[in-house]
This record gives C-alpha cells, structure tokens and sequence, in this order.
C-alpha cells in the first residue's frame, strides 16, 4: 500500500495538481485506489471543479471528500486550502465502494441498515470510512445501527465542518455524486491482505470528583448535581459565559462513561438559563467529570500511541482529529500532535466537527479526540518493510508540567476523600443496623419491630395491618436436654426461614420480640391471607430436622388490625391468640 498527496492554494491550480499525483500513483489499477478530497473552503462550485479534474485524470477510482477546518499533509497542517490524497491498495484482492446518501430524502436507520447489510454481505469489507455532515443535534441513532455491522469491521471517520459554527452548511461529495449538505459518504475498503488497526487518543485527563448528571435532552446538559451545568464552570474553574467561554472550556471538557470508555464531550454555546449545548448527546443519571487539556500531558499520550502505532508497522496512517484541538494548540502548534506518525508511515487526514469509532462493538461519536487508523496490506511473498531507523520519542524522563502535578494532586486527594468518605458511610450504615437487628438472628430486634407497629397504627389510618406471634413449642427442654449451641441451631433456622417469607411479601417484617419469640408485622394483609402465611411457616418448620433435637413445632397467633386501633391494643391482642394456640395443644396456629 503506498500513499501519495498534493495540495493546492485555489481552484486554478487543481488541474495539474492532480495530474502530477496522477504521474506520482502510476498507471495500477484505479479499482484499487482510494481518493480523498479535503476542502478548507465552502465554495462548492470549486468543489465540483474539483471533482471533474479528478474524473478526468482517475476516471475508475473512487474517491470521496467534504469542507474541513483543515487538513493533515504528510503528517502536519496543509497550508493549503484543498488538499487530494490518494491511497493505492496493491494487494490482487484488495476492493473499494463508495455509496453516498442524502438524508433530507431517506431516514437515517434505513440508510444504515443498508449500509451494514452490505457490509455484513461482502466478506471482503474490512473498514469503513465514514463523511458526514452532522445534520442534527443527536448522532446516537448513526451510531446505535453502526453497530449491526458485522464485528470484524472497523469503523471510523469524521463529521464535515464549516468554520462558521453557528452555521449548519456544510458538505461532502463522492464519485458521481455533487457536494451536497445533509449527506453521509461511506467509503467501504477491504480484501484478504488488509491488516487495520485502530485507536482514539484524548490526553485529556480526569480532574476532581465524578458528578451525576440530573437533567439532560440530546446533547443539552441542563444540570448537574441539581444545579445548572454552567455553575460547575464557573464555581470550580472561575470560567465565565463571556466571549472566552468556548475557548476556556476547550481546555476543561466534560468526561463521561460511554459503553465502557471514557469520552469527552466539549460545550459549544451556554444558554441563558445555564444549559450547556453539547457537541453530542448526554445522558441523565450518567457520571460526568470535568478534565483538564495540558500540552505536556497531551504529547506524553501521543508518544505512547507512536510507540505502539510503530509496532504495527503499518505502510499508511489515516487520522481524523477534532476542530477543537486545532483551537486548542493553534495554527502554529497542532502540527506537533501529528508530525510524530509522519515518522512511521505517511499520514494523512482532515479536522473534523465530530470523530467516530468503533471501540468495545460500539461505535461512539467522539470529541476533542484524535482518531487514527494504521492499515497495512500483508501480501504473501511482498519482502516486509525494515526498520526506518528514526529513533523512538523517549518519555520515560520527561519533564512534567506544574498543571499536571496539580492536577495529579487534585485527583489522588478526591481519591482519599471519596474512599475515607465510603467507608464512613458503610459503617454508619452499619451502625444504623445493629442498632435495630438481633446480633444472634439478624432479624429486626424487638424496639424497631414496635416502631413499625407504631408507623403503621398512628393517627386515625384505617389501612390494613395484620400481625403474627409466633413461639418455639418446649424451647427450655431443648436447651436442658441437647445445650445452647442446639437451640440456637433452633432459633437461627427460625429465623432464616421467617427471612425468606418477609423478603418474598411487599412491605413484610419480620423481627426477634425476644428469647424463642418472634413477630411478623404484614402492613396491607388481611387476616385470611396472615393466617396462610403463619400456617406455611408452621409446616416448613416442623419439616426440619436438627442434629439432635430432631423436629420441633412452633405455635402462631394471627391478628388484624381493626379501625383507628392503636398499635398496644394489637400486640395485646396478637399475644392472646398466641397463647390461645399454646392451651389449645400447640404447634398450631389461631386467629383471633
């Protein structure tokens, strides 16, 4: 696989430009490689200038293009405002389609549908370049289908810009087909020697503690933690919704958790009650944090990547990076992020209003990120590539920035609070706990079982109530006869099993009133249905056979609640039918 690239300062210079990549390409076959147009200029008849040059000297390629905020020649800022690539695939097999949809005429869902049927059909399609304008708020149904296509393929890209951003035109083209806004070029390329290797790199980091996110709509992030999304700018950052508020916030993104990694989201315009516009969706009751964009930090992630990235010995690297980034390092600078791959293999790319990746099965719309692919064809026979002897950044000496310690700080102290913090909560739950269970039984001891009596028999409710006593038939012999530790086998097993019953009845407790006795309180049941219950625990118990006190019975009375009856009255009377059930002959229950 070879790559070759021109650019060019105005549309006049289009035709020879092309033609000299047309002599740097050769005479191969024009099925097997793949053109990109990149436009830093709206002008569309340019465009389409443009697209009848390349006609002319490739008329059997494909090719594909859209408006950028620039593009990336050999590895650094075009200065240019058109930019051509062209990627020439020479393995026998290799294959390149492109389709484009206009989605003002079809639904998106449709659109990807057909797009993964083809894929999943055409064993051939190893990946898939995605163009798109980015004609709504939301991306997240583009992305939900993309994940119908088949896992083996990857799947990246770059949503087409316009450097007005309060303006929605924007455009891409492909073979045969016009520069067109509200449309979406996929550039389908594959064949049996094509290795691609693909990644996202942010260098972003987390800074402070994770947030919840209480209010969102599509990409519109209204609050956090119960207070307007731009608070968190400005309480914790100083940052103000002035002419900088965009600039400012390019440097403290927002991370959040998407389908198990972490992605930046990048507020685009505050809204007047605080409300932030995101470039993409967020979700209510998802984990949000903010982070922090510090260039040290940022070329230590793309040194690590480099080293990984040269490992693949990939013969061309094409990358799709924010517009964001771009802003955030300037014209003069953002050549630093990409310069590096150059080193490898020859690079390649355009910045993008939102990127797209496929990572975990799921293909994701990033932002602030840069998107890479490494591709390389394995042709049986071809001799490999030796080493180009450029020596690997070293990082592991680095000098590191003031911010990133602070932020380093920052981070390790939330850490320790937020541990320190959990673990107090956990053990003043805890406390909570044995300050109402039975330490023996852990069932509910006998003040906080009388406290739910009392929460359900105040005042003048009329709701039902029923409650059920219950007490181990001769448990003074089994302690006299077999020992304590056998009792209490007995009433641990007892417990477990009016557990069991509680947990399986809504609103059901069950607690220790003390020594062999028991209570359950049923808010919401009437006697006839307490009475089934006490008769279940009854006969389950009788069926369990300890080591040495063999079966034992227990007795129950059963009692509801009747109008405005206070919660003493019902104990008393509950405790009447249970010592009705104990004269009457025991194991047995009694409703009274």
């Amino acid at each position: 696989m070879k790559q070759y690239q021109v650019s060019f300062r105005d549309v006049a210079a289009a035709g020879n430009s092309i033609h000299e990549l047309k002599q740097m390409a050769g005479n191969g076959p024009e099925d097997k490689m793949l053109l990109q147009v990149f436009s830093g200029s709206m002008d569309r008849d340019a465009v389409d200038h443009i697209a009848d040059e390349l006609r002319k000297e490739f008329p059997e390629a494909c090719y594909v293009g859209c408006s950028t905020c620039g593009s990336i020649l050999h590895g650094d800022l075009c200065p240019d405002p058109y930019e051509v690539t062209c990627t020439v695939f020479e393995s026998p097999s290799a294959k390149v389609e492109v389709k484009q949809y206009h989605m003002g005429r079809e639904n998106v869902d449709n659109v990807i549908r057909e797009v993964a049927q083809f894929a999943n059909e055409n064993l051939w399609v190893k990946m898939i370049f995605l163009y798109t304008t980015v004609w709504e708020s939301s991306m997240s149904s583009l992305c939900s289908e993309l994940d119908h296509v088949r896992q083996d393929v990857s799947i990246l890209g770059g949503g087409a810009f316009n450097e007005a951003l309060n303006s929605s035109s924007s455009f891409v083209f492909s073979s045969g087909e016009k520069a067109a806004d509200h449309s979406i070029v996929f550039a389908f390329v594959g064949g049996d020697d094509l290795v691609v290797n693909t990644r996202y790199i942010s260098g972003w980091k987390p800074l402070g503690k994770a947030m919840e996110i209480t209010k969102a709509e599509g990409n519109i992030l209204r609050e956090i933690e119960g207070i307007s999304a731009f608070d968190t700018y400005r309480r914790y950052l100083r940052i103000e919704n002035d002419d900088n508020f965009l600039f400012n916030t390019l440097e403290f993104p927002y991370l959040i958790n998407s389908h198990g990694i972490e992605i930046l989201r990048h507020p685009q315009q505050c809204l007047k009650d605080g409300s932030l516009v995101m470039a993409s969706d967020v979700e209510t009751a998802g984990k949000i944090r903010l982070a922090y964009g510090d260039p040290v930090t940022i070329m230590e992630y793309i040194f690590q990547n480099v080293h990984d990235i040269r490992r693949e010995e990939p013969d061309v690297i094409m990358i799709f990076s924010c517009a964001g980034r771009k802003a955030f390092w300037g014209d003069s600078e953002i050549g630093k992020e990409t310069s590096a791959f150059e080193k490898i293999a020859p690079s390649s790319g355009f910045y993008t209003l939102s990127e797209f990746l496929r990572t975990n099965d799921h293909v994701n719309q990033h932002n602030l990120t840069l998107v890479i692919a490494s591709l390389k064809e394995m042709i049986p026979g071809r001799e490999e590539k030796k080493d180009s002897g450029v020596k690997e950044e070293d990082t592991t000496s680095r000098r590191y920035s003031t911010v990133e310690r602070l932020a380093n700080f920052i981070e390790e102290a939330t850490r320790e609070l937020e541990t320190a913090n959990s673990q107090l909560s956990d053990m003043n739950v805890k406390l909570s706990n044995m300050a109402i269970t039975d330490g023996m039984t852990q069932l509910y001891n006998r003040t906080e079982i009388q406290r739910r009596i009392t929460l359900y028999t105040e005042g003048a409710l009329s709701r039902p109530l029923s409650l059920v006593m219950l007490d181990i038939d001769d448990f003074k012999k089994i302690n006299d006869t077999y020992g304590h530790k056998e009792g209490d086998s007995v009433i641990c097993a007892l417990s477990d099993l009016l557990k069991k019953h509680a947990a399986g009845i809504r609103g059901a407790s069950a607690g220790r009133w003390g020594g062999e006795e028991f209570m359950i309180v049923l808010p919401e049941t009437g006697d006839a249905e307490a009475l089934a219950v006490a008769e279940q625990i009854r006969k389950e118990f009788e069926a369990i056979s300890f080591p040495l006190a063999g079966h034992k019975t227990v007795s129950l009375g059963v009692t509801k609640r009747k109008d405005q009856e206070d919660g003493d009255s019902l104990v008393q009377r509950v405790d009447r039918a249970l010592y009705g059930a104990k004269y009457a002959g025991k194991n047995r229950s009694v409703l009274l």
